[in-house]
């Protein structure tokens, strides 16, 4: 299969190019800044070209022969309605000229943040109203999704990956964090108390969601969305005893002891599709230490 990546230089794309060529695919990464895709060169099958998402003609010519696209770039502005603009209207543009040039499959990557505010027993059949303007991007992304897959013959899939963990696929990609996550490692590294987080998150290691955008792809899913993060939620204090650990330092750590209901996303929807489920809990404990790692050379 031929793939078309956006955003193949982010921490998700850059998995998920690695997977899908580790099964013989062959991807095509549109790179703004080339420099970011040094890490490509070893990979066989996958090949980098310049192009501003922005800007159509710079790329659209590219799609001609590609079995397949991912959407997993975002483009951000410092004003939220200029990111609704031109976030929603790079992932129109996209799918019309993937339909256009006979792309048969068209996956966005969305965000649990569509969800939020989060309530109990989520799912993907949930009646969507974000709280916030990155999730009311995401969503109204997802909205054209679907329009495109009633109205071509393409098939088009969504994911909603939630807070993403995991180390860089190979040495030289990209990494990046929840900035809750780099608070307390920030201050696990510094040995200040670390006032945790209330509340606990369903997170998604890198390694599997890659393993889930290349399994959408290789089947007939259409009209699909697909929420991918563990089938259990982690605690904030859980991580920042294991961030202390990891560091051996003498931070203590404050929260609040009070039981709360977890906050929980049904993902029975890909172990029924797919016949697996995440688990986190390895690329988490890598995460961590990667991120003390950088910090200590930061300091």
């Amino acid at each position: 299969m031929k793939v078309f990546l956006a955003g193949g230089t982010g921490f998700i794309g850059s998995h998920v190019a690695v997977e899908l060529a580790s099964r013989g695919d062959e991807v095509t990464i549109l790179a703004r800044s080339p420099e970011r895709t040094s890490w490509t060169s070893a990979l066989e099958g996958v090949k980098v070209i310049q192009g501003d998402l922005e800007d159509p003609t710079m790329w659209v010519a590219s799609l001609k022969g590609h079995d397949a696209c991912i959407h997993a770039a975002l483009i951000w502005d410092v004003l939220p309605t200029e990111l609704e603009l031109k976030d929603t209207r790079a992932t129109v543009n996209l799918m019309q000229a993937a339909s256009e040039f006979g792309v048969k499959s068209f996956l966005y990557t969305s965000s649990t943040a569509v969800h939020r505010p989060f309530q109990p027993c989520m799912a993907e059949t949930d009646r969507v109203a974000p709280s916030d303007y990155y999730g009311a991007t995401k969503a109204a992304a997802e909205a054209f999704v679907s329009a495109f897959a009633y109205q071509t013959s393409m098939r088009c899939n969504v994911i909603r990956p939630g807070p993403t963990v995991g180390v860089p696929v190979v040495p030289g990609a990209a990494v990046s964090a929840d900035r809750r996550l780099l608070e307390i490692v920030r201050q696990a590294a510094a040995g200040e108390d670390i006032q945790v987080p209330t509340g606990n998150r369903q997170f998604s290691g890198a390694s599997d969601l890659a393993k889930l955008f290349s399994a959408i792809l290789h089947s007939e899913s259409n009209h699909e969305v697909f929420v991918g993060v563990d089938p259990y939620a982690t605690p904030w204090k859980t991580i920042a005893v294991e961030a202390v650990g990891l560091v051996g330092s003498a931070s203590r750590i404050l929260a609040n002891d009070s039981v709360e209901t977890p906050l929980l996303f049904n993902v029975s929807k890909i172990q029924r599709h797919f016949g697996f489920r995440f688990d986190s809990r390895q690329a988490m404990t890598g995460h961590l230490s990667h991120l003390l790692a950088q910090d200590a050379t930061l300091h």
